[in-house]
């Protein structure tokens, strides 16, 4: 049906017009300006993870967004340029049938969220321990030469600077603190590369050790405990971990994935947008 100037509504799917890649952004909520039932119940009147959308728009890519599911439309998600998984999505559908719906996908994808890597869903790790970041925290990276982390100050590699906030504010009212980040603290399948973990000088607020960003390559093998058979990757995959969790008691995961970024961390977030897009030009709002 029509939408308002500038946007394509179907079904569960919102388009919005840019001139850049078209990323596929999948979550809770059908739009920006279209939360969850539950999310808005609770006072939400944009989507929580807006701030990943607004950014990404900014930065010159068309977004989609698709609406989290078990059954995906794996067709429609090969035609993109990128697919990433919000940390507002239910877990529950990326096991089972789901774990091979979505592992099936040939388009990049990148994951934000770590309740869905665990080996009950789509089987990037070994476990099912969740341990949330509780303040601040810097990242140990075991290759400073990687496309992610250009531009980004580095010391016997550990990030000069933050990465991500540890209790971001409810829009809601101000005052209310989500969690921290969700961290599946288990051993990555074989055929993944880890390339950054939370940094020891970060131990009294996360997990040391801790997998926060990590890539798999088109090919490789996810087994899991969810129902599904194994699994063989349609297409490259980034783990990038990073959106708040919802506060205790405030909704289920409909109020998680709250912009939680330092600088540093955004542009470490728009180089992996850059590295796992095939190169195309861009250009950004405002450009002439």
């Amino acid at each position: 049906e029509p939408g308002g100037a500038g946007t394509l509504k179907v079904a569960n799917i919102k388009v919005v017009e840019a001139t850049g890649p078209t990323i596929a952004w999948v979550s809770y909520h059908a739009a920006d300006d279209e939360p969850h039932a539950d999310a808005a119940a609770v006072g939400f009147t944009q989507a929580p993870d807006i701030g990943y959308t607004d950014l990404l728009k900014a930065n010159g890519y068309n977004v989609v967004r698709v609406v989290t599911s078990q059954t995906p439309d794996v067709e429609f998600l090969n035609t993109m340029d990128l697919v990433i998984i919000s940390r507002t999505a239910s877990s529950g559908h990326y096991g089972g049938i789901g774990a091979t719906a979505w592992n099936s996908i040939t388009a990049p994808m990148i994951n934000l969220n770590g309740y869905t890597l665990r080996n009950s869903r789509l089987g990037f790790t070994a476990g099912t321990d969740m341990p949330d970041t509780t303040g601040d925290v810097r990242l140990a990276v075991t290759d400073p030469t990687h496309p992610i982390f250009a531009g980004i100050s580095l010391t016997d590699g550990v990030m000069d600077n933050l990465y991500a906030k540890g209790a971001v504010p409810l829009p809601t009212d101000g005052v209310t603190l989500s969690r921290g980040i969700s961290i599946n603290n288990n051993t990555p399948d074989n055929d993944g590369t880890v390339l950054a973990t939370i940094a020891e000088v970060s131990a009294a607020t996360g997990p040391v050790g801790g997998m926060v960003i990590a890539e798999w390559p088109a090919g490789a093998i996810m087994e899991n405990s969810s129902g599904s058979p194994t699994n063989v990757l349609g297409g490259p995959r980034l783990v990038f971990l990073t959106g708040s969790r919802e506060p205790s008691g405030v909704t289920g995961g409909q109020a998680a994935a709250l912009y939680d970024l330092y600088a540093d961390g955004e542009q470490m977030f728009l180089n992996a947008v850059k590295y796992m897009i095939p190169a195309k030009d861009i250009t950004v709002p405002g450009d002439i």
